[in-house]
């Protein structure tokens, strides 16, 4: 400001000295040329007093920066309860002296920005004895040559050098804002001491860092003392952010508010959708606006306004690290809004795509497969649930990734075709028409029995998806016919009855076919041309056994999956040498001794006689890392299930179903170590098992069920109890559902207390004969706490 009015100053001084010399050098002018003489003697020396300021401080020209930044609208005030709660946090750690650095992480949109501006203007921050609050954007683009000029304007500094910055705020104390991290970025590039540091440790001086990302790896990268995960608002905090924007009166126009309701539901409670709908749709009282909306919301019609914040959000996908891992993200698409996904399902069209190859067994694609998975929740775009058997996206992050999927957010690819909840009447002539030019067709959850008429070929189609379409029974002759470049078809969940001969015989390329849980009951002979599949789903089909000779020709096949009830001949099993993951139902010793030999991902053990011990161990489940499940049924001579296992089995679902003389399990290594992913144990009609004490300490078991066990008095013994009162051990860690049904001597669950933390549903019924009631026992006295339900002294 000093320089602009003196600038001024100095203009005005030259025009007033040019009018004294216009009429010569006559006595009139005299005094005024004096005075302005006075004036530029005492302006030159306020001019180099400012000089010598600029040494210390000096005036930065600010430089543009390089970076594309994408300005999101900020709520005024603070998003309901959670942004406060969220800021007292983070004051407390700014306080703290063991904290420097401090991450907040979230998908794009939820308010990472808002909550660091509040820390900005935070009187609690403001009174900690701060010298400067820097407040930096990182954008897109990472260049720390921008970040310094940025951090220099801010100190006022001449020149923005890193060894100028350092020496700067080393003897000061500072706070750090630095906004959207894409990657990790090392603070002493850009001249910040580091806080942890130990010549900056032991300073007097507070060094603090906070910084906002999109990633929970760029977390730990970072080395952050303390993180927050900014979540999406709850439906009530969402519909409060959404009218604060709105800025209507929505009294007396309930057409007005049930379609505002609508709308914002479909924001999901993240804040940036929740203020650009809002603001975009303040004032607007037509009914026919507020449909026009819900349309361009549900995806049935583009509009700038989700370009806009499609925009913003795609950096989470641009930071991807290559084109794989952002196709793994787009199948998300593929599935309907707010539908959780098994992780079964995704893997499997990933395998199915070839976005995962190059394995040696199902159990490594398994593997990688989950390591994709947390990539992407690392970098917000995807949420995983029950310890990953499922996962989601957000509402919002799924119109982006259909945006980009049908070809509007990137030139790339060729073009997906994707809907969900429609039927097939809702698909209009042109829709159907550009299959010709389409790459990927997704019809999924539709209310459909039939699939549309095509009178063109698709030579450009590779992959179709047409899951959960319950009513559809029929596969029209000409449909598949017109693809003849057919990559990958999934019908699993429909209520189709057969593949017609036709059909296989044209879809020579198919290299991937899920039937699952269809009503298909034989496979035809013709599958033997499919030369090139690799992949065949055929689980919960009651298949029986396959035809001789079906799979001979099958040259390229790498999994196959028939189980339960499915199975080939003995004299199959021996070209199958080559899979790299199977499952089937055994009902014989020599197919079980086969299968040994073999990669198995379900196996169901059934109606084989004279097998008195069952021997499990990580040998004879190489390969697991599927669903994996593990079933024994009708077995009547079984009376051990021996686990010798050296090593972990990767095993889910263990079920167990009729089996009279089944009387222990015999372990021979702790049951924790080698059972550490089984999630569900259900076993039925053992009528001579007494205890199981085993599952007291598994670590992700979730669902216990046990029914028509005649001889069991108590699920955990005395024994095992009085060994298990060590206090630092929890018992069913992660136990949610657990069913009792028709254990007539069952008196108690354990002699001693138990934990459950995570318990939300007891089922009992018909479960003691005798006078006393069935008691349950919980060491925690606190019933119904936050997060945890814990079962006390029934």
């Amino acid at each position: 400001m000093q320089v602009v009015d003196m600038d001024q100053r100095t203009n005005q001084l030259m025009i007033d000295f040019s009018r004294c010399c216009v009429t010569g050098c006559c006595s009139l002018n005299i005094y005024s040329r004096l005075n302005a003489s006075r004036k530029a003697t005492k302006l030159k020396k306020e001019i180099d007093e400012l000089m010598k300021e600029k040494i210390h401080l000096g005036v930065l020209a600010k430089r543009r920066l390089s970076n594309l930044i994408i300005d999101m609208p900020i709520s005024t005030t603070n998003v309901g309860i959670k942004i406060g709660s969220n800021l007292c946090d983070v004051c407390n750690w700014l306080a703290a002296e063991r904290v420097g650095i401090i991450g907040i992480y979230g998908m794009g949109g939820v308010g990472k920005s808002t909550l660091l501006k509040e820390i900005q203007r935070s009187k609690d921050v403001l009174n900690m004895g701060f010298d400067y609050i820097i407040h930096a954007r990182a954008s897109y683009e990472l260049h720390a040559e921008d970040l310094r000029d940025c951090i220099a304007e801010h100190l006022l500094l001449c020149e923005p050098s890193r060894e100028a910055i350092f020496k700067f705020l080393k003897y000061k104390n500072f706070l750090l804002l630095l906004d959207d991290l894409l990657e990790e970025l090392d603070i002493t590039i850009l001249g910040i001491p580091d806080p942890h540091d130990e010549s900056c440790v032991t300073t007097p001086y507070k060094h603090k860092v906070v910084f906002t990302t999109r990633s929970k790896k760029v977390c730990d990268c970072m080395k952050a003392d303390e993180t927050i995960k900014l979540e999406c608002l709850d439906k009530y905090e969402g519909w409060q952010l959404f009218k604060e924007n709105l800025a209507m009166d929505l009294k007396g126009m309930s057409f007005i508010e049930e379609a505002a309701r609508k709308v914002a539901s479909f924001c999901g409670g993240l804040p940036l959708a929740l203020m650009m709908v809002g603001q975009a749709m303040s004032k607007k009282t037509a009914p026919a606006k507020w449909n026009l909306m819900l349309d361009q919301l549900q995806g049935r019609l583009s509009s700038s306004l989700c370009e806009t914040m499609f925009l913003y959000l795609k950096g989470s996908y641009d930071s991807l690290a290559n084109e794989t891992l952002q196709q793994c993200f787009l199948c998300f698409c593929l599935w309907p809004k707010k539908k959780l996904i098994s992780t079964e399902d995704i893997i499997k069209c990933w395998l199915g795509f070839g976005l995962i190859s190059c394995f040696d067994s199902l159990s490594e694609a398994y593997m990688h497969g989950c390591y994709i998975l947390e990539i992407l929740e690392e970098a917000s775009l995807v949420v995983t649930h029950d310890n990953k058997r499922v996962a989601k996206v957000h509402e919002v992050i799924h119109g982006m990734a259909q945006w980009i999927a049908i070809g509007v957010g990137s030139g790339i690819h060729k073009p997906w075709f994707v809907r969900q909840n429609i039927t097939v009447e809702q698909l209009s002539l042109e829709e159907v028409e550009t299959w010709v030019q389409l790459e990927r067709v997704s019809i999924v959850n539709c209310d459909m029995n039939c699939l549309p008429k095509l009178q063109f070929e698709c030579p450009s189609l590779l992959s179709l998806n047409i899951q959960y379409n319950q009513m559809l029974e029929n596969l029209p002759k000409i449909f598949l016919r017109q693809m003849p470049n057919l990559t990958y078809l999934n019908l699993s969940s429909t209520g189709i009855h057969n593949l017609p001969n036709e059909i296989i015989t044209d879809l020579f390329n198919l290299e991937f076919l899920d039937i699952s849980r269809t009503k298909i009951k034989s496979l035809p002979h013709e599958m033997g041309n499919l030369k090139k599949l690799k992949y065949l789903f055929c689980g919960y089909l009651f298949l029986g056994k396959l035809q001789a000779g079906l799979l001979s020709n099958l040259y390229s096949l790498q999994v196959l999956d028939l189980y339960p009830y499915g199975y080939v001949e003995l004299k199959e099993l021996e070209i199958l040498r080559g899979l790299k993951g199977i499952g089937m139902c055994a009902s014989s010793y020599e197919i079980l001794q086969q299968l040994s030999h073999l990669p198995i991902v379900n196996i169901n053990i059934q109606e084989i006689e004279g097998l008195r011990t069952i021997q499990l161990s990580s040998s004879t489940s190489e390969g697991h890392g599927w669903s994996k499940e593990f079933q024994i049924r009708s077995c009547t001579s079984v009376q051990n299930l021996v686990i010798t296992s050296g090593t972990k089995i990767n095993l889910k679902f263990l079920r167990l179903f009729d089996l009279p003389k089944l009387g222990s399990f015999v372990w021979k290594i702790e049951p924790k170590k080698v059972f550490p992913m089984l999630q569900l144990v259900q076993i039925e009609a053992c009528h001579t098992l007494t205890s199981l004490h085993w599952v007291l300490h598994l670590p992700l078991l979730c669902v216990l069920v046990l029914k028509n066990c005649d001889a069991m008095e108590e699920l955990v013994n005395e024994e095992v109890g009085e060994i298990e009162e060590d206090n630092t051990i929890t018992m069913f860690p992660r136990l949610k559902y657990l069913t009792i049904v028709h254990l007539p001597k069952l008196v108690k669950i354990s002699s001693c207390a138990l934990d459950f933390p995570h318990l939300s549903k007891i089922h009992l019924e018909d479960v003691s004969h005798s006078q006393q009631p069935l008691r349950v026992y919980s060491r925690r006295k606190k019933v119904n706490g936050q997060g945890n339900n814990h079962v006390q002294d029934h």
